[in-house]
């Protein structure tokens, strides 16, 4: 195919003049259904997606210029907005001295931290105005004055520097060119055209701003995977595509092969042992070979299983359990292993002659001889307080006075007369 026919040398105009016909007709129609039905309509940009092969390592504040040969915001139709650092009156003056007229208003730092810190101030600004520039030396700032509206709307500050000898065409150019917004994903969108503007124009930007868009995209066309166009609100239509082979700028070209093969070798080296394994109806371990497509394979017995989370815990939670046992034992709650097995015969004999052999309370109730004696709980204490004020209330009864009758009851006595 003939230089000539091709955008930057990679992209055919003969696709992209065909895609872009069929999207202006499509969104064109769908438009003009939606103003027949409602009352306000907002303006349809055409976009170009740019699909990266591997995501960009950081994210930048500030966006990448993009030239076009037709502008997207007419001055005069739609106002343009410039954001200035303090004082703003001297900023005013300097266009003034600059003789430049299509800014239709300025403001200052401190005016949107006063005037406009109000969230209803702040959206009828953002409304009132279709384009915003400003100085680059208060861009950091801007995020946290405007909020997340001008993102969401995708009418983000573009950057200019205010100090320029030609500051007239320093807006001029920041107006009439797009913006790529480097972020860390896989996919970013650029607007080259308007529905309003006719496909030819559509074309016209695009044979300008590719190259620019490729420039900056790391590795340029060798990490690019698909180009696509859109509106706003519909489809995407391809216009180029990367091969699938694992040549140089294919899909797949510098991707790492994984080590199937050698598993795979060794697997069929190993299948007469493994067949005489499993025909002696020997057990034999199978070994996790990884996240791969290897899965699961047998090995032979000497070869360990190998130990995970899952076995690291359940011997921590074993270690624990014979550590607060032999605690136990220590304390006089249970006797040792060795104890109990020693004493087996006299525990026999004692259970058979019908003697009571206390339990201790806890897991697992063992039986244990007489001299050991069943641990003090907070119920025996409370048992004994009880018993213990029951004798001392009734003591204070019987010589406090009551009638005679009363303490006979209380000490045995029938009642009757003195």
């Amino acid at each position: 195919m003939p230089k000539t026919e091709l955008i930057d040398s990679q992209v055919s105009v003969k696709q992209c003049t065909r895609a872009v016909h069929a999207l202006h007709a499509y969104a064109s129609k769908k438009q003009k259904d939606q103003e027949e039905n409602e009352l306000l309509t907002n303006e349809q940009y055409v976009w170009l997606q740019i699909a990266v092969k591997q995501m960009h390592p950081e994210k930048k504040i500030k966006p990448f210029r993009i030239p076009l040969k037709h502008a997207l915001v007419d001055p005069r139709v739609s106002p343009v907005c410039l954001i200035t650092k303090d004082p703003q009156r001297e900023y005013k003056d300097l266009l003034e001295s600059h003789k430049i007229k299509f800014i239709s208003r300025v403001v200052g730092i401190e005016k949107l931290k006063g005037k406009f810190k109000s969230y209803e101030a702040r959206r009828m600004l953002l409304k009132e105005n279709g384009m915003f520039l400003a100085d680059e030396r208060v861009i950091p700032l801007l995020p946290g004055l405007l909020g997340k509206k001008w993102f969401d709307a995708k009418k983000q500050p573009i950057p200019v520097c205010m100090t320029r000898k030609d500051l007239k065409g320093e807006l001029e150019r920041a107006i009439e060119s797009s913006y790529m917004h480097q972020n860390r994903g896989t996919c970013t969108s650029v607007k080259i055209g308007l529905l309003s503007h006719t496909p030819e124009k559509i074309i016209d930007n695009l044979k300008s701003s590719l190259p620019a868009i490729v420039k900056n995209i790391k590795d340029g066309w060798d990490n690019i995977q698909s180009l696509n166009i859109k509106t706003n609100s519909s489809v995407s239509l391809p216009i180029w595509t990367c091969e699938l082979g694992v040549a140089k700028g294919g899909r797949w070209d510098g991707m790492v092969k994984s080590d199937d093969a050698s598993i795979a070798g060794e697997s069929e080296e190993g299948s007469d042992a493994d067949e005489a394994n499993m025909d002696s109806e020997e057990q034999v371990p199978a070994v996790l070979a990884g996240k791969g497509k290897g899965g699961k394979k047998p090995l032979n017995e000497n070869v360990e299983k190998p130990v995970t989370t899952k076995d690291m815990k359940r011997k921590r939670s074993v270690e624990g359990g014979v550590k607060k046992k032999a605690k136990i034992v220590k304390d006089g709650l249970t006797k040792s292993a060795g104890a109990s097995d020693g004493g087996s015969d006299s525990n026999e004999a004692s259970m058979n002659l019908g003697e009571h052999v206390p339990a201790v309370a806890g897991k697992g109730k063992r039986p244990l001889n007489e001299d050991v004696q069943k641990p003090v709980t907070p119920k025996d204490v409370k048992q004994k307080r009880s018993a213990e004020g029951g004798a001392k209330k009734k003591a204070k009864i019987v010589n406090g006075g009551l009638t005679k009758s009363a303490k006979g009851e209380l000490i045995g006595k029938k009642p009757g007369r003195p």
